[in-house]
């Protein structure tokens, strides 16, 4: 199964359509047995589409993707996980587990992966917040 990850520096990019690097990673029986970063930022959105179906991607791990280019990776038999935000290295680690679902915020905190939905995530950090105060 080959990953595609549009990242931004370290992060998962927050579109899909603007992102200078796209991250592909092999994965076969649970171990990574390749990766690339391959430079995406003069690409247009067709040559966008055809550099993940070129290269044999299976599943793309995107922020915000616009429904053409949702619909196009579909037809084309590439599966979408959307509204992902947070450091592609834990994103990456948190798919390879089965815990990546769509509309989650991944961070590293203390050495560690934090993975939750977004509104839980923003709520959650609005209470700690309040609790300085």
């Amino acid at each position: 199964m080959k990953i595609a990850i549009p990242i931004f520096e370290n992060r998962v990019s927050p579109r899909f359509d603007f992102s200078p690097e796209m991250w592909i990673v092999e994965v076969e029986r649970g171990e990574v047995v390749s990766q690339e970063k391959l430079s995406a930022a003069n690409l247009n959105l067709p040559q966008r589409l055809e550099q993940v179906t070129s290269n044999g991607v299976d599943k793309v791990i995107c922020g915000g993707i616009d429904p053409f280019s949702r619909n196009q990776l579909g037809s084309r038999g590439i599966d979408v996980v959307q509204d992902v935000i947070g450091d592609a290295e834990v994103v990456f680690d948190l798919f390879m587990k089965g815990r990546l679902r769509p509309g989650f915020c991944c961070e590293r905190r203390r050495g560690r992966g934090f993975c939750g939905w977004k509104r839980g995530f923003q709520r959650r950090r609005n209470i700690d917040d309040e609790r300085k105060m």
